[in-house]
């Protein structure tokens, strides 16, 4: 799957216009704050409804303007062709569109483009909370899977409830173990399929990484990830284990009015040859350990889906010394379409070919982008 055609028409502070892509090297250079990482975004936004920098959708609206509006044309391995449109009005609200038929709902475009994309943000995967990992194995497994999105889905919503109900004792307002029992029924349903999941993908990705960190390292170091259920289980008794979780913090969640275990309160560990990156890992080799991440990543979104994923690369050179930089590349399939951004610097010192059939290269200015 590539995207072979893109249409802004009104978006962050991108010019109106209309872009033919590579459907496997695609270069965008330019300073910074002119408008590169503002393109990925777009493409980001309509394969998976939302953006990667920011949870509002009126920070993408440009100024003196109501709304935004961006078109996109997708091909398939088959050379089936799908069109997708997304937009943002005062009036209709946000819309998406899949070759003419409006989405019911906005989580049923998740999956249908298969896309990931590293990003300055990212950092956080490797160095930040728990919940930004989640965040991170959430999207990965949503996009494998409607049935995980869905079991997701219905978790939280669960989880939402039963906190709502534990507050509403606490206040006096409710009481009645027998609606607690209920909420913990379906919280151990759904939770134990998320857990599943997790503990599976996990095993998946770490098949690839140690072999792609080494590629970056010259064979100097491994990478894994280890998962941490906040509930320790096997794989044939989870639904035990969450039960007894959850009776043995009962009285403690009555005064804490929340839900103590539960795979929200899961975290998972990224190790350089048994070393927690998160606390002893430089700039550079959290950088190294996330560009081999999406690697993985992409051969595992590959392997459920049989799609290619859409790869979003921005300012991929950054905090990597020459030699890495030479070899990032080579760790995504040259069948998968690739964006990679860069500064005017690394235009310079890579002088990527002008524009062919296998690849194209585009210079941003002021929102305006031209292809070289």
């Amino acid at each position: 799957m590539y995207l072979s055609r893109l249409e802004i028409h009104r978006f962050r502070n991108l010019r109106p216009a209309t872009f033919e892509f590579s459907p496997f090297r695609n270069y965008v250079f330019g300073d910074n704050a002119q408008g590169k990482t503002n393109l990925i975004e777009a493409i980001y936004l309509l394969c998976l409804a939302k953006s990667f920098r920011t949870r509002e959708d009126v920070d993408l609206v440009p100024f003196s303007e109501n709304g935004y509006l961006v078109e996109g044309r997708f091909l398939s391995n088959e050379s089936i062709s799908h069109h997708a449109a997304i937009m943002l009005d005062a009036q209709q609200g946000k819309q998406i569109k899949i070759d003419g038929k409006r989405l019911n709902q906005f989580s049923k475009l998740v999956g249908l483009f298969p896309i990931i994309v590293l990003s300055v943000d990212d950092y956080e995967i490797t160095s930040g909370p728990p919940a930004q990992r989640r965040r991170f194995f959430n999207i990965l497994l949503s996009q494998c899977s409607s049935r995980y999105l869905d079991d997701l889905k219905r978790y939280e919503k669960v989880l939402k409830q039963r906190n709502v109900m534990l507050q509403e004792r606490v206040a006096g307002r409710r009481n009645g173990e027998h609606m607690l029992d209920a909420w913990n029924t379906q919280l151990v349903q759904f939770g134990a399929q998320l857990m599943r999941a997790r503990a599976a993908i996990v095993d998946e990705l770490n098949s690839h990484l140690t072999a792609y960190y080494s590629i970056l390292t010259n064979k100097k170091w491994s990478l894994r990830v280890d998962y941490h259920p906040n509930i320790r289980f096997k794989m044939n008794d989870i639904e035990t284990r969450f039960e007894s979780a959850l009776n043995r913090v009962r009285h403690k969640e009555k005064k804490q009015a929340k839900t103590l275990v539960g795979p929200h309160r899961d975290d998972f560990i990224f190790a350089i040859s048994d070393h927690e990156l998160r606390k002893f890992g430089s700039r550079g080799e959290h950088k190294s350990a996330l560009v081999s991440l999406k690697a993985a990543e992409a051969q595992v979104l590959y392997k459920r889906t049989e799609n290619h994923p859409i790869l979003l690369l921005d300012d991929l050179f950054a905090e990597l010394d020459r030699d890495r930089s030479s070899k990032v590349l080579e760790l995504f399939d040259p069948s998968s379409q690739v964006f990679v951004t860069g500064t005017s610097l690394d235009y310079a010192g890579l002088r990527p070919a002008e524009s062919t059939a296998h690849q194209s290269t585009f210079i941003v200015d002021n929102g305006k982008i031209n292809r070289v």
